[in-house]
């Protein structure tokens, strides 16, 4: 005999990104946020990300994940920003 439901299947959050504190990404900054912060999308998570600036690619390591929402400390820049301000 076959269980059927009448209600749709449950999607948890394991099925987003599986970021965790301490891992090392590779981003590329494009906007920041009233604090002057780099603000990045990574998968379903935006990083913040303090002394960032615009237009870097940087190696970021996860400090914080809180929600949907992660903070992160710059770990090296890789190439810097080419806009002249």
């Amino acid at each position: 005999m076959r269980k059927i439901s009448i209600y749709p299947p449950v999607r948890t959050t394991e099925t987003r990104s599986k970021l965790k504190v301490g891992d090392t990404l590779v981003v590329d900054v494009h906007d920041l946020d009233e604090k002057g912060r780099g603000i990045v999308d990574y998968k379903d998570v935006k990083l913040i990300i303090p002394n960032a600036i615009s237009g870097a690619r940087l190696k970021v390591k996860i400090v914080k994940i809180t929600g949907d929402v992660a903070l992160a400390h710059i770990a090296g820049v890789l190439s810097e920003s080419n806009t002249d301000y």
